[in-house]
């Protein structure tokens, strides 16, 4: 997949197009991907995707921080995935919010990607006239000559999957349920830092993992059973991840730990990066009343979730 980020670098030739942020790249989207490059093969066009660098509504409002399922160059990856031949990644500003839909249907999917066929969700809007939808890009289409069409929504147990739903059930620490919308572990990345090393006092050495952006969603406080790859190493480890403020060590609010215990390893990986996926939620933050009460309750976490990673099957 090519990847540029302005209508400029765009060879231009006959295009079928998708427009949207993606995050999550879930399966609702995918399903729009595989619409897409199947409608593009059949009519001889090339397949393209528009996305932007950041939530259109942090572009349009200074003080929104999105939480993101994906953040840019994850989205990117995912959608490389699914036989796209060009993503347009726009780093937008609000001028580009404030078009029309009928603008920029005529002066950048026309005239600039000479889309043919145009591709939109069930529930998409696009241009400052958000009022309009569908039935309106199918008009706006005819006088352009691009045959405008829509996806259909895929519905995971009669729910609609979008990338709000996928955010809901994480922040309920429903990373199983997650696996089927997205089609893939929620995951995160970031770099191994120093930490209290509180772990090891008590048998548990873990990995503080500082995440590579702050915009990235987390799930539910609590522990969780994951999968951990570091850079530099094909081995996947098996392990157990918590997040959340630490209350039996800490009084009061703080930041945000996570800390992964990988199973069957030992060493030094300070400064390592390492990608976090989650596979299954195993009991809410809690304080206890001393180390050693929280070292037994360790125990019995790591004792349980062995025997669970030996009933899985993973690709």
């Amino acid at each position: 997949m090519k990847v540029i980020t302005n209508f400029k670098e765009f060879e231009a030739q006959p295009s079928a197009v998708a427009i949207g942020f993606f995050d999550g790249v879930h399966k609702g989207h995918v399903t729009l991907l595989h619409q897409l490059t199947q409608q593009a093969k059949l009519r001889g066009l090339q397949s393209v995707v528009i996305t932007f660098a950041k939530h259109p509504r942090e572009i349009l409002g200074a003080s929104y921080v999105p939480k993101l399922l994906t953040i840019k160059d994850e989205r990117i990856d995912l959608i490389a995935k699914h036989g796209v031949d060009v993503c347009v990644v726009l780093d937008a500003n609000k001028d580009l919010f404030e078009l029309s839909s009928r603008y920029f249907m005529k002066h950048y999917l026309v005239e600039k990607l000479q889309t043919k066929y145009l591709l939109v969700g069930y529930d998409h809007h696009f241009g400052n006239d958000r009022e309009n939808g569908y039935d309106y890009y199918k008009q706006l289409g005819e006088a352009c000559d691009i045959d405008v069409d829509r996806t259909v929504p895929f519905q995971v147990n009669n729910t609609n999957v979008s990338s709000s739903a996928v955010r809901k059930i994480l922040g309920e620490g429903q990373v199983k349920q997650a696996i089927n919308y997205l089609g893939y572990p929620y995951f995160i990345c970031g770099t191994v830092v120093s930490g209290q090393k509180v772990g090891r006092t008590i048998g548990f050495p873990t990995a503080n993992i500082a995440i590579n952006d702050v915009r990235k969603l987390l799930p539910k406080h609590g522990v969780y059973a994951v999968r951990a790859k570091l850079d530099n190493d094909d081995t996947i480890y098996n392990g157990m991840l918590y997040i959340g403020e630490r209350p039996t060590f800490v009084t009061g609010s703080i930041a945000k730990s996570i800390e992964v215990h990988l199973f069957n390893f030992s060493g030094d990986i300070y400064h390592r990066k390492i990608r976090i996926d989650f596979l299954q939620y195993v009991r809410d933050e809690a304080r206890f009343d001393s180390p050693d009460s929280l070292a037994r309750q360790l125990q019995i976490d790591r004792d349980d979730l062995q025997l669970w990673f030996k009933d899985q099957k993973f690709d």
